[in-house]
């Protein structure tokens, strides 16, 4: 019986050992921050975006990047060469929230993101350098608070529409071509986008400015941006693609990504 209970011990030890894996010899297993990220997903706070990355969720970070000045290209949604050396760009501009600079890498990880979405990201030097134009601490025109929701049904595609800036007080006619997420709009004449660009500083640009637009006796605050792109439907205006125009809860049309930068000028005029 005792020899039979060596034995049982024995064969134990032996197979035992087979199993057993020394930790300081065993295979890595990687972070969840240095992990790949895939196509599609979102919103985790552990989600890198880095070379080779695909997905709508690099095109929301491409646009993003090229509003602030450091993406100058077509957004693919396929995170190459061209994105890297982009993000490692907009990463050298950025701080955390002590004031130190940020890792720069290329890849966008969780700060790196938080900063790109938020309303204190610092612009690439070029862009900051662009003059937008007349601006005050007071707003010479304020306008009610509205939802796209309500204001979407409210427009008529092909219908002209006067645009208020918020600060100098002008106006110009741009006329309304659709868009689900926000409304795309172009200027009515040549005259129209002179002053148009003029707001913007004389020169088209991806800024956004406070403005108010006329619907009826009503001024609904909105915000413009300085960029004209996309789809043309307008002749003879010398402006070459739709503006987009942004209310509040407006959002973009990748991926129904909501513009910080857009919101906060939504609600300057309004006066809040």
């Amino acid at each position: 019986m005792k020899r039979t209970l060596t034995l049982l011990l024995i064969v134990l030890l032996v197979f035992g050992m087979g199993t057993f894996v020394n930790p300081s010899l065993a295979e890595p297993t990687p972070s969840p921050e240095l992990s790949p990220t895939p196509a599609g997903t979102s919103g985790s706070s552990s989600v890198v975006y880095q070379y080779k990355s695909v997905g709508e969720a690099v095109v929301r970070i491409q646009i993003r990047m090229r509003d602030l000045g450091f993406f100058m290209y077509k957004p693919t949604g396929s995170f190459q060469s061209m994105t890297v050396d982009s993000a490692i760009e907009f990463q050298k501009k950025q701080t955390d929230s002590n004031g130190n600079p940020i890792y720069t890498d290329g890849a966008i990880g969780p700060q790196s993101l938080a900063i790109l979405f938020s309303n204190r990201a610092n612009r690439a030097d070029i862009t900051v350098d662009i003059p937008f134009g007349s601006t005050q601490s007071q707003l010479s025109v304020i306008g009610e608070l509205v939802s796209w929701v309500n204001i979407k049904s409210q427009l008529v595609v092909g219908s002209v529409y006067t645009i208020v800036d918020c600060y100098t007080g002008t106006e110009f006619n741009m006329i309304f071509t659709g868009g689900e997420n926000h409304a795309e709009m172009e200027c009515v004449t040549a005259e129209g986008s002179g002053i148009y660009k003029e707001l913007f500083g004389g020169e088209f640009n991806y800024s956004k400015r406070p403005v108010c637009i006329k619907l009826g006796s009503r001024l609904i605050a909105a915000s413009l941006q300085g960029e004209p792109h996309g789809t043309d439907t307008v002749s003879n205006n010398a402006c070459e693609g739709h503006s987009c125009l942004y209310f509040e809860g407006s959002s973009s049309h990748v991926g129904s990504l909501p513009d910080v930068e857009h919101a906060s000028q939504v609600y300057k005029a309004a006066g809040k």
